[in-house]
């Protein structure tokens, strides 16, 4: 045990510094170690874009005659897929490297103080001034000096140093001599911080260093490279068997070989097998802790120039940290091509000073071996061929390998892996046109490397130069793809909208990479061209991994969304994680499948994400209905701040929607309006919502207005509708030139609902005893005014279904009430009670006319018992009018001015409202205002326009009164 564990025997001094260095190699390693296991996670991340799908779903509908009407209102289906980031540099890792760097080369330059040969103090203080020459500190100007004068004052002061201790205080310890070299570089260091004419000079240093790092690694692992074939002669000799050592060591040492070719070949893309091969980076930590015993009984063949007790240790674990760190450093940074030179040498030097290494056992100790000898306590003790020869034959095998790959390629990709970290260090510097020149070099001479490729490929993807960024994601998956690349180059497709080429390249990339995340993305592709199945599957497989489970559960509902496959939407959702992402995609679902989902929403904190916004939205349109005045309030002021402007318009939208429900049609009109206004690409839909609630508020003149804008923005059935807007409002001569041009539209039922409008427009009089019930219906609606009353009673008696002549005479009573012709309004609203109509909506409707009618008469007054009306808006007057006789003028005041200011075309409502302000004025205009604003949006009310003369010439405004009898006067006659 004293031979494994050798240092116990060492003075403390030596002992204590020998436990430092152990703890900076294991730090090393360590350093390696998580760097290669983050892989390229080291420098790019996963982002998680959205793609929105918008869903129409129907916010209510509404009956316009013998039109059915629906009011779209938009939901978002939100599908998640991943892409690579752009490549941050890990800076982390680079101050890592140089530290190890440093540390580990004046741990060298102590060591080479300590020499007691002129000739070998002499060489190794050239190779320490080859090395402070490779790290160029002049490209730090410091103290805004450039040239070389400083660099050489460093070096020479690191050398005067040097050179005193080890010809003038040869007696100083060592621990002492490594503390001022320490002391120094700490000072220097400083200096550079302080005073160097550079931005972040440590990364320059980082960047300087790759050269020196990279090639003193090469250099230890040739030095370490037989070191496992070397135990096995240690392992061999342990068994107690007579003549059994040669066939030990035989046998593993030609499976060890063997595993190395099958390595080989796979590097190499000779072979392609399904195969566990050794890894590269294992082999190499193995052949670096071995190699601390193995050094240590090499020591007789350079004791001469420094024994292994304890300065040759020392060198050893410096030369091993400086490789550590420099291989961790470029795994940090995912610096594939350096990398490819680091991965290849270790093969080759395994398997060139492996082979040879056979040979030197075999033709020292053959015989020993057979005899079962402990051959490894003379191992570096050979009797035929000499340890030099078996150092440089495994020299020249590795360098056949080389030469064999072409060893300019690995020249090349030197150089390349410094391009890659200039490049890396002006993107820090916030140089992206130097940045890049660096990147196409290291390209360049890295024809296929990753690296440099991912890096130009978002740069062109950035500026939308698809092909050019196409060409450089092909090249980073030519030889050593990774998920982010290959992901990334799928994207392209999918971007510009060709997902049947990106489906086949995302195959192919899950062949070569088994990530969840190619799964996702492969699975979205699916959903662009409704593979449904093979979708299902792949998020199925993403759904694995607790890195992609909560996107791929979000694309599964957005799924069956798009495709509407029914499910039962809350008992799905009990199933998945409870996100946002997925709660919005089935707030969708539960909307289009009519059904219920038990997700409390409370009220989001600002600012908002898209994510956020989307299930805000998507929950109001699930509960359109449900939601109350305070929850609208707060949304529209999370969606008014300018914190969330990229979601105001679609959030704003919806809460029209909400607005409108609540009763409150001013400001629902007044938001989309401005929303239109604001709006180019969105005008023609909001446009026709207007022009809908238009119609639904009985206000055909505007709805005429707002499907005109529509048809201008030629959005969707605008021109259908601004017809029959058209009629409704009378304008019989626009109405039929629009149903003409209906007549030449592609579907069968526009054309035909424009033939029958053209049809009762132009039916002469005489002809109507050829109509239909339908027809004379629509004739009594579109043909004639509220002052045809006989034609009308001629019409009427022609009708054979009582529903028609129901609806006929409650609608006639309707303009009656417009024009202010009670009695003739009582007498058909009478008639149309008597009727009994089986349609239910209009026995609602006729019973709140009738109320409403009494209520007027009375001065909008409650006397007696009364029905209780049903609709949302006569309930309300009903609330304030009996709030006004109970005395609660609190209660009284609120709904008055709710009525007052929500809903100008509810003209019972304004006007009764009017009525109250003006007897409990809180200032003089009060109803005069309320007036004013009503006539405002609703300028076609008779009624209105009568009540504002009336107010206007009691607050002593003539000839505002004047202008406002004239119109109504108008109107009356035109209806």
């Amino acid at each position: 045990m004293q031979s494994v564990w050798f240092w116990r025997n060492w003075s403390k001094d030596y002992r204590l510094f020998w436990y430092c260095c152990i703890v900076l190699c294991v730090c090393s390693l360590g350093f390696l170690w998580y760097s290669y296991l983050k892989g390229p996670d080291n420098v790019i991340h996963w982002e998680t874009m959205h793609q929105q799908k918008t869903i129409e779903t129907v916010s209510h509908t509404f009956a316009a005659g013998s039109f059915e009407f629906a009011i779209p209102i938009e939901s978002y289906l939100t599908f998640e897929f991943f892409r690579g980031s752009s490549l941050t540099p890990n800076t982390t890792a680079s101050y890592l490297f140089l530290v190890g760097l440093v540390f580990s080369a004046l741990i060298l330059l102590t060591v080479i103080t300590t020499l007691a040969s002129r000739f070998w103090y002499f060489a190794g203080m050239g190779l320490f001034i080859l090395f402070m020459v490779s790290l160029r500190l002049e490209v730090l100007r410091l103290f805004d000096v450039t040239g070389r004068v400083i660099p050489l004052c460093i070096m020479g002061l690191y050398t005067v140093v040097s050179f005193y201790f080890a010809f003038f205080r040869t007696s100083t310890p060592f621990i002492v001599r490594f503390l001022v070299f320490v002391l120094l570089s700490a000072i220097l260091g400083t200096l550079i911080m302080l005073y160097a004419g550079v931005y972040y000079p440590f990364l320059h240093l980082a960047a300087t260093g790759y050269s020196s790092g990279l090639l003193l690694s090469v250099v230890f692992i040739l030095m370490v490279a037989h070191e496992i074939p070397a135990s096995f002669v240690y392992l061999a000799g342990q068994g107690t068997a007579t003549g059994k050592s040669l066939r030990h060591f035989s046998i593993i040492s030609v499976v060890y070989l063997i595993n190395l070719w099958l390595l080989y070949f796979n590097e190499a893309g000779i072979t392609q097998w399904n195969f566990l091969y050794i890894n590269v980076y294992l082999l190499f930590s193995i052949s670096v802790l071995l190699g601390i015993w193995g050094f240590k009984n090499r020591e007789v063949l350079y004791e001469n120039i420094a024994p292994f007790y304890p300065f040759g240790s020392y060198f050893y674990l410096a030369m091993a940290c400086i490789a550590l760190f420099t291989t961790a450093h470029l795994l940090g940074n995912h610096n594939d091509p350096a990398l490819k030179i680091i991965r290849d040498i270790i093969i080759f030097s395994h398997i060139g000073y492996g082979i040879i290494f056979l040979t030197y056992v075999f033709s020292n100790f053959i015989i020993m071996l057979a005899q079962n000898y402990p051959v490894h306590k003379i191992l570096y003790q050979p009797n035929r061929m000499p340890y030099f020869t078996f150092r440089l034959a495994g020299f020249i095998a590795t360098l056949a390998f080389v030469f064999y790959m072409d060893y300019k390629e690995y020249l090349y990709h030197s150089f390349s892996g410094f391009y890659n970290n200039l490049g890396d260090l002006y993107t820090k510097l916030e140089q992206p046109a130097i940045a890049e020149a660096y990147y196409l070099k290291g390209k360049t001479y890295g024809f296929q490397n990753n690296r440099s490729n991912y890096v130009l490929a978002g740069i062109e993807a950035r500026k939308n130069n698809f092909e050019k960024a196409l060409n450089h994601y092909e090249l980073a998956n030519g030889k050593r793809p990774t998920a982010f690349s290959l992901i990334n180059q799928g994207n392209l497709y999918l971007v510009a909208g060709a997902p049947l080429t990106a489906v086949p390249l995302l195959r192919s990339a899950l062949q070569k990479e088994a990530s969840p995340y190619i799964q996702n993305n492969l699975g979205f592709a699916y959903t662009k061209v409704h593979k449904v199945d093979s979708a299902l599957a792949m998020f199925e497989l993403a759904r694995k991994n607790n890195k992609t489970k909560q996107v791929a559960e979000t694309n599964f509902l957005a799924l069956i969304g798009q495709e509407y496959i029914p499910i039962r939407v809350d008992s799905t959702l009990h199933l998945l994680l409870p996100q946002p992402a997925a709660q919005s995609n089935a707030f969708v679902l539960a909307s289009l499948q009519r059904q219920r989902v038990s997700i409390e929403m409370p009220v989001p904190e600002s600012p908002l994400n898209l994510v956020e916004a989307t299930r805000l939205n998507n929950y109001m349109v699930h509960a359109l209905k449900e939601l109350d005045s305070v929850f609208i309030e707060k949304i529209f002021q999370i969606a008014s701040d300018s914190v969330n402007e990229p979601y105001s318009e679609a959030l704003k939208s919806t809460l029209a929607h909400a607005y409108y429900h609540q009763g409150n049609v001013s400001k629902a009109m007044a938001i989309l309006a401005e929303l239109g206004y604001l709006s180019q690409s969105m005008q023609g839909e909001y446009n026709y919502i207007l022009g809908l609630w238009a119609l639904e508020q009985e206000a055909p003149q505007q709805a005429v207005t707002h499907f005109a804008n529509a048809v201008t923005s030629d959005y969707k059935d605008a021109r259908f509708y601004n017809a029959i807007a058209l009629a409704e409002a009378g304008l019989q001569h626009e109405a039929l030139l629009a149903s003409g041009n209906l007549m030449e539209h592609g579907d069968s039922v526009v054309r035909e609902i424009g033939r029958q409008l053209q049809k009762i427009l132009t039916v002469p009089k005489s002809g109507l005893s050829s109509l239909t019930d339908l027809e004379r219906y629509q004739f009594l609606r579109y043909r004639i005014t509220s002052r045809d009353t006989v034609l009308f009673d001629q019409v009427l008696n022609q009708f054979s279904d009582p529903e028609y002549r129901a609806l006929s005479l409650f609608e006639m009573s309707k303009r009656q009430v417009d024009v202010g012709r009670w009695s003739t309004a009582k007498k058909y609203l009478h008639l149309a009670g008597q009727l009994q109509s089986t349609d239910i909506r209009l026995q609602r409707q006729i019973s709140d006319t009738q109320w409403l009618l009494q209520v007027a008469a009375e001065k909008y007054w409650l006397s007696g018992k009364t029905t209780v009306p049903v609709g949302k808006a006569e309930r309300l007057l009903f609330e304030a009018l009996n709030s006004q006789q109970q005395g609660d003028s609190v209660k009284a005041r609120t709904y008055f001015h709710m009525l007052g200011t929500q809903n100008p075309f509810f003209e019972d409502g304004i006007l009764a409202a009017a009525l109250y302000f003006g007897n409990h004025p809180e200032h003089p205009l009060q109803a005069y205002n309320l007036l004013t604003d009503a006539i405002y949006v609703n300028k076609h009310s008779y009624r209105l326009l009568t009540a504002y003369a009336a107010e206007a010439e009691r607050q002593g405004f003539d000839e505002y009164a004047a202008g406002a009898r004239q119109r109504a006067y108008a109107i009356r006659q035109e209806r």
